[in-house]
């Protein structure tokens, strides 16, 4: 495999998106067009792929949003009000694009420009067993959360977990 190319995503990559959300993620995590293309549309810069040969072989979804307050799956985001708060909805590679560290380099990515828009810490929520990942990259859980929270959390799967950061202590 050719060394990927990184770059934005635009909306003509949304169907490959799709395409690659529906082959990597359980049923539950799995959006329409339109809902993804939402979060594209709130922020264009910190929506990151990998390609290969024109192809497209993993992505970056991620945005501001209000911290502790993860938005629902499978809803459309509107505009995020103002803070300083960046969420990631999606990091997905595919089968062949594995072990070339590209979910480091997109999240890189995604959090320089994250940074350029004064976003300043992080959260998400670690589906599929992946919060190991996640942790290896300076996410830790967050404990001490709401009742609100934590049932927003359960309703992402029994292994799910909410994690933060602070963005300049990534490790990627």
């Amino acid at each position: 495999m050719n060394v990927p190319e990184l770059r934005p995503l635009t909306e003509g990559d949304l169907p490959a998106l799709t395409a690659i959300q529906s082959s990597v993620f359980e049923p539950l995590f799995r959006e329409t067009q339109d809902v993804l293309g939402s979060r594209l549309t709130v922020a264009p810069t910190c929506c990151w792929g990998a390609f290969t040969d024109g192809e497209l072989v993993a992505y970056i979804l991620s945005h501001p949003w209000p911290a502790a307050s993860p938005p629902p799956i499978g809803r459309a985001l509107p505009p995020p009000p103002p803070g300083d708060n960046w969420f990631i909805h999606d990091l997905a590679i595919t089968p062949q694009a594995r072990g070339l560290r590209l979910g480091h380099a997109l999240v890189r990515s995604a959090a320089d420009a994250a940074l350029k828009l004064g976003l300043v810490r992080g959260d998400l929520i670690a589906v599929q067993g992946a919060w190991s990942f996640w942790e290896k990259l300076g996410y830790a859980p967050a404990e001490n959360l709401s009742e609100e929270l934590k049932a927003k959390v359960a309703g992402y799967g029994p292994d799910a977990r909410y994690m933060t950061v602070v963005i300049s202590d990534l490790k990627v």
